[in-house]
């Protein structure tokens, strides 16, 4: 009788040792550290922190706001603003202030900022020249396209008089 041998299988020469599995893990875990890493750069280097210096004191502050918010209104001052953008790389800001009959207001001073919402570091601030009767202007350089916060403020005897804020885009 002839005896029966198995069949020679192919031997397997993918044997998952040691060292791979430390390969897979260091590649994985170095993989996910260099995109934390770019994403913490990213995110430090694109936002400034705070809105405010001091969260708990503007919170403390917000009675005083409302009563200028008042006193604003009860001034019955009008002031429409508008931007456009220059040639190159600025934009000039008009703002026109009535009172509640539609008499323009002259010989005030007048502040304006254009304030980026996502980046405090970009603001830009101009002073506004009386250039008619109620009607304001400046030109302010560097400021890029996209959404800004156009905020004119009115000064008064006792600080800002009248603000207004408007979301702009300028393109």
């Amino acid at each position: 009788m002839s005896a029966l041998t198995p069949p020679m299988l192919p031997r397997v020469t993918n044997h998952l040792t040691g060292r791979k599995v430390l390969t897979i893990l260091v590649a994985f875990f170095g993989t996910v550290a260099t995109a934390d890493a770019v994403l913490v750069v990213s995110a430090t280097r694109t936002w400034s922190g705070l809105e405010v210096a001091s969260p708990y004191k503007a919170g403390q502050l917000y009675n005083a706001e409302l009563r200028r918010a008042r006193e604003q209104d009860a001034l019955g001052w009008h002031l429409a603003a508008s931007a456009a953008r220059l040639p190159i790389t600025g934009a000039a800001v008009t703002a026109t202030l009535a009172d509640d009959a539609g008499t323009p207001l002259r010989g005030r001073t007048l502040h304006a900022r254009f304030e980026r919402p996502t980046d405090k570091r970009k603001d830009v601030a101009v002073d506004l020249v009386e250039v008619a009767a109620g009607t304001y202007a400046a030109g302010a350089e560097a400021i890029t396209p996209g959404q800004w916060d156009l905020v004119v403020e009115v000064i008064g005897q006792d600080g800002v008089a009248f603000r207004r804020k408007h979301r702009i885009v300028l393109k």
